[in-house]
């Protein structure tokens, strides 16, 4: 994959976070059947993201994909047992929980920096070497 990948898929990244932004945003303003919608339709594209995503992750060549595959399974399996107690979270707690994720996804933008750096890095050294 070249530098040219990296783009497209902070392109990518840029369009969904907007997205993300307007959908928090605007719901605030929804009535509660709009909102129960909104949700729905947040759920199925979650859900079609993940199957995305994991149909990538399950036919790649790289034996590091395929590590960070599994334990990413196994982090998204302890916060869905975690969160899936008897007890309904109230909705500061709800917040709270929100919070930690858009948290989450800052430390994964983070981590795809340094790793985009790194790799860029690593094509230049590769590139030097021929």
């Amino acid at each position: 994959m070249g530098h040219g990948m990296l783009s497209v898929k902070l392109c990518e990244l840029d369009e969904a976070i907007c997205c993300i932004h307007d959908r928090i945003h605007l719901s605030e303003s929804r009535n509660p059947e709009e909102l129960d919608e909104e949700i729905a339709r947040a759920e199925r594209e979650l859900y079609e993201l993940k199957s995305a995503v994991s149909g990538k992750l399950r036919f790649s060549q790289s034996a590091a994909v395929s590590r960070i595959s599994k334990k990413y399974s196994a982090v998204e399996e302890a916060l869905r047992s975690a969160a899936s107690d008897d007890v309904q979270p109230s909705s500061d707690e709800r917040l709270l929980i929100a919070e930690y994720y858009l948290d989450f996804a800052m430390l994964a933008a983070e981590k795809a920096v340094l790793e985009s750096l790194m790799a860029i890095r690593s094509s230049m050294d590769e590139d030097r070497r021929k």
